[in-house]
């Protein structure tokens, strides 16, 4: 790589990646453990009044497609082009997996909001990637 220094939007881009990323990382492994306790409490504080749609499973592909997103992150962080398709595709996959998984009520605008302004940011900054 010839750029001696990574610029500040890419910087904070990454960071908040890896931030948003780990967390949901995190907390749908813990879904996934947790399964019947994670369902009482969308139930009871969700306008969700059953949980049958989703299983353990769900969560599991969620934490992983998080981590793809995290490992595509690092990608970026360490100048490779390569890490924004890699971050691009499980983000998509993550917005659209609760549509094909639930039903298309699921879809959630300010998650698309999130990942274009994530993907367009990223893609601003391909040149500056080796």
């Amino acid at each position: 790589m010839n750029n001696t220094k990574r610029p500040d939007f890419l910087s904070a881009l990454c960071i908040l990646s890896f931030i948003g990323s780990g967390f949901a990382f995190i907390a749908y492994f813990i879904s996934s453990l947790f399964f019947e306790q994670v369902s009482e409490l969308i139930i009871k504080y969700s306008s969700w009044h059953s949980t049958e749609t989703i299983s353990p499973f769900y969560f599991t592909t969620l934490m992983a497609l998080y981590a793809i997103s995290l490992a595509g992150a690092i990608r970026i962080w360490k100048f490779h082009r390569d890490g924004i398709l890699i971050y691009s595709a499980a983000q998509i996959l993550i917005l659209l997996l609760p549509v094909f998984w639930i039903n298309g009520q699921a879809f959630s605008v300010t998650n698309l909001i999130f990942t274009a302004i994530f993907i367009l940011g990223y893609a601003f900054n391909w040149r500056k990637l080796g």
